[in-house]
């Protein structure tokens, strides 16, 4: 038997949605109550729906509210057995005349599918495609854009085999039918679908990939600006996942986005230009691509250049005294405390990961927030100077060589932005044209376009890395140095607050790139000028303020009437904001810093801020484990208690053994709850303050240690691509601990673990095994027979991990740990091996004066054993007259 409504019910859940629609806060709020109550009813999703798909006397807005309802309470509360009504007149809603209400929808039959999937709703896409092939236009188009959603949201569910067949093995012929529709819209859903499909690679789609290209071919000229957008999405996305068939359609892609990009929508334009920056980052042979930098790059710089529409919107009023909105605050995330890197001198720094946070040297970070085709050109032309640099810088330079003197100022502004661009791959080739160009751009910090301020800024920054190299080797230009950091400094004060944000990005990039010896002398200066920003700043600028500040303190060593300066501001922020402003993350960030900086002079601040910290990371722990049994609850973001975190941290690198004061059980506590959280950067900033706590006040752990050691096998264990900057610095924080208290109740168990991890090349980052060689050896310190029986199984992969590690602290205990347990068991493993270990012996250069000794032993010993043979085995060595000579052997 059928549902059928109440007419009294729908009557009064009418006046409830349109109540909570009502511009009178209470009476919205008497509503909301209402439907509160209301969603107790067992077809209260019924009652929604019919109001939306079957009541044409009701007002769009109500029916649309009745939608959203639906839609949101269904996340939570969907069943199948008591929604068949739901989902036999669901797609109704698309044949309505109304277009509001066939929106709304479309996106309620998205979000049940991301519920229920194919399986439990399995008539739902032949009703859409037939519909789509079917309707009448208006629900065509409806049905397809319904379509267009699913393919966004669940494309990899079908591209799954229910019952033997594959939904995609039907649905992209339809597409590709449907592609020729008499509608724009529809040719534009459907293309929005097939551009989705073609990023799961999936065969029901590549099979028909020629078909595909002739009917983008064909579409390429369609009048409708969003067909001809998704078309140059498609070339995107068949540069990425086929480039092989585009090859010969190259010629005519490259001039078609040229073409696209002069025209004058908007959209059109950027997806275009899109395509080109695709192509930049593709495995396109660079050569091909050369072919065609001649015709690409004036377009670029031309499309770099502000639009009329966007001086027009643009407000030049001074504004440094006006607050900031809400809105004008970019959303945020913290940043997570770094993994324990291993620095490689084969390849520098390797954090095959890349989880530190690199400071945001573009403009606005990596070109901005808000993308643009003038930001996407920049970006395009950043990363093709890198990739042929000479080329490039062939083509560009005499351009911006006449548009850097334009009278015109966004052909002035265009060009500065562009020589910012092409800073970092063509450094070198444009080196010749620096001694002219810096000086001028000096000069533009005073424009009085705050525009070309602003992005001088920015272009300085990107060329700071040279400024200060020349004034640190005393080259021909180091006079360079002083100006224009004092011009950068003095554009932190800027009356426009863009340029204030700027340049204390690029001042931050100053301070990163020089030595301390450069800043030293600024650095009174610098410090009152902080005090300054502190005072004229507004809510957004604060957060580029506290990164300068932080690269500041490390990189300078500030006496005590400085810190007096800098601290006060710092702490008076640090009170005013409440304990769930996000605006305290940053804040966070940069006191961890500070305290982790300036060690036992921040000890006056101390408790105060540990307090807080710990008050902050309680409440959030607190308020996770409460949801388990309230959804209801609103829960901090993560972000808290990574902050959090990290400010302890910080405090405990800054004031070392005396963090004792501070730290007790407690915290352990609290990090066993954090080692437990599902997200990755909770784990990896509680493994960093582990392992340093662990340095410090090794004692803090205490009855706790059964529980950290299973904590961090249980890490290794689970260990997947996403969470290995959490293994990394689990592994460190164990060779830390093992360093300081005796493990051999867990070694046992924790020997399989770690050889299993360090065997795990193909799958595990560089810096993980590197970790996990260090961990290895320095356990061995102590506890070398655990190792001892195994090390057949681990000395050659040990020995190449170790091969080109920094010569550091860290290296020297882990070798002298494998040379106990290599004297455990010396006849334990293969030739190989030993070649392997004498190897990495060898590559130490510098071994401290007892781990050279041990080295000495260990080598006369197999000399000693090997007799005879020794000769011989010296002549696999890589560099048997090192060994020799060093060594007397």
């Amino acid at each position: 038997m059928s549902w059928e409504p109440n007419p009294t019910s729908v009557e009064q859940l009418k006046q409830i949605l349109a109540g909570t629609l009502y511009p009178n806060a209470q009476q919205r709020q008497q509503a909301t109550e209402a439907l509160d109550q209301a969603k107790h009813q067992e077809d209260f999703h019924n009652y929604l729906l019919y109001i939306l798909v079957h009541d044409n006397s009701t007002p769009s807005e109500v029916r649309a509210s009745a939608g959203v309802n639906l839609k949101n309470d269904m996340i939570k509360n969907f069943n199948v057995k008591n929604n068949d009504y739901l989902l036999e007149n669901i797609l109704k809603g698309l044949l309505v005349d109304d277009a509001f209400v066939r929106n709304i929808t479309g996106t309620v039959i998205t979000s049940i599918f991301s519920t229920l999937g194919i399986s439990k709703w399995p008539q739902v896409l032949p009703q859409l495609i037939e519909l789509s092939e079917t309707g009448n236009i208006t629900s065509q188009e409806a049905s397809t854009s319904a379509l267009a959603k699913i393919c966004e949201d669940s494309s990899h569910i079908l591209d799954t085999e229910y019952n033997g067949q594959r939904p995609l093995d039907f649905m992209v012929p339809k597409f590709l039918q449907l592609t020729a529709s008499e509608s724009s819209k529809v040719r534009a859903n459907t293309l929005h679908c097939l551009n989705q499909i073609i990023l799961t690679k999936t065969q029901s789609f590549l099979i028909h990939i020629d078909e595909f290209l002739s009917r983008l071919f064909a579409l390429a000229t369609d009048q409708d600006p969003s067909v001809r957008r998704n078309v140059c999405i498609a070339f995107a996305n068949v540069l990425e996942v086929r480039p092989d068939r585009l090859l010969p359609h190259l010629d005519g892609c490259i001039n078609y986005s040229l073409h696209s990009i002069t025209s004058s929508e908007d959209e059109v334009a950027l997806e275009a230009c899109e395509f080109l920056l695709s192509l930049a980052t593709s495995d396109i042979p660079s050569e091909l691509i050369k072919n065609y930098l001649s015709t690409i790059l004036p377009v670029l710089l031309k499309s770099m250049v502000y639009s009329e529409m966007d001086i027009f919107l643009m407000d030049n009023r001074d504004d440094d005294d006006v607050e900031d909105k809400d809105e004008d605050i970019k959303p945020t995330n913290a940043k997570v405390k770094s993994s324990h890197t291993t620095k490689n001198t084969n390849n520098n720094d390797n954090d095959d990961n890349d989880d530190d946070d690199e400071d945001d040297d573009d403009e606005e970070g990596d070109y901005g927030v808000e993308w643009s085709l003038r930001k996407c050109s920049a970006a395009t032309l950043d990363v093709l100077s890198s990739v042929s640099p000479a080329e490039v810088l062939q083509i560009v330079l005499p351009i911006l060589r006449e548009n850097i003197g334009s009278n015109e100022w966004p052909v002035r502004e265009a060009a500065i932005l562009a020589f910012g661009a092409v800073a970092e791959g063509g450094i070198e080739f444009a080196s010749n044209q620096l001694p002219a160009l810096v000086p001028f751009l000096v000069e533009r910090l005073q424009d009085t376009e705050s525009s070309v301020r602003q992005i001088t800024c920015w272009t300085l920054g990107r060329y700071s890395s040279w400024i200060c190299s020349e004034a640190h080797k005393g080259g021909l230009y180091s006079n360079y140095f002083a100006p224009t950091f004092q011009s950068i400094v003095s554009c932190t004060l800027d009356k426009k607050k863009m340029v204030q944000e700027s340049a204390c990005s690029s001042l931050a990039q100053f301070i990163e790139n020089s030595e301390s010896e450069l800043i030293q002398p600024f650095a009174q200066a610098l410090v009152e000028n902080f005090q300054q920003c502190f005072q004229k700043y507004q809510r957004k600028n604060l957060v580029v303020l506290y990164d300068a500040i932080q690269t500041f303190v490390e990189r300078i060593e500030i006496d005590d009437e400085s810190i007096q300066a800098i601290l006060p501001p710092l702490l008076k922020k640090w009170e005013i904001l409440n304990d769930e402003d996000k605006e305290l993350w940053p804040l966070l960030e940069c006191m961890s810093s500070v305290a982790a900086s300036l060690g036992e002079k921040f000890a006056p601040y101390a408790i105060q801020v540990y307090q807080r910290s710990i008050r902050i990371l309680e409440h959030c722990i607190t308020l996770d484990k409460q949801v388990i049994q309230d959804p209801t609850i609103n829960t901090p973001e993560k972000d808290f208690i990574v902050t959090s975190l990290d400010l302890i941290d910080g405090l405990c690198q800054g004031l070392t053994e005396h963090s004792g004061e501070l730290i007790d059980e407690h915290l352990i506590r609290l990090l066993l709850e954090c080692f437990n959280d599902p997200t990755d950067d909770v784990r990896q900033s509680a493994y960093a303050l582990l392992g340093d706590i662990a340095i410090y006040i090794p004692n803090t752990l205490g009855s706790y240690l059964d529980q950290v050691i299973l904590s961090i096998d249980r890490e290794i264990l689970a260990r997947n691509f996403d969470s290995y900057a959490v293994v990394n610095n689990a592994t460190w924080a164990l060779g830390e601990i093992s360093l300081r208290i005796n493990l051999n109740k867990y070694l046992e168990k924790l020997v399989g673990t770690l050889i299993d991890l360090l065997n795990s090349n193909s799958t595990t980052a560089a810096t993980v095994l590197e970790n996990s060689a260090i961990t290895i050896g320095r356990i061995g310190i102590n506890s070398p027979e655990f190792f001892s029986t195994h090390i057949q199984e681990f000395l050659l992969e040990w020995s190449k991990h170790m091969l080109y590690l920094e010569e550091n602290e860290e290296k020297e205990t882990a070798f002298q740990g494998i040379c106990n347990i290599i004297s455990a068991n010396p006849t334990g493993f293969n030739n190989e091996s030993l070649i392997a270990f004498v190897n990495s012996i060898t590559m130490y250069l510098s071994p401290g004066q007892k781990l050279a000794e041990i080295f000495q032993k260990l080598l006369i010993g197999y000399k000693e054993m090997l007799g005879d043979n020794w000769s011989n085995f010296l002549q696999t060595i890589d560099n048997p007259e090192e060994l020799r000579s060093r060594y007397g052997i």
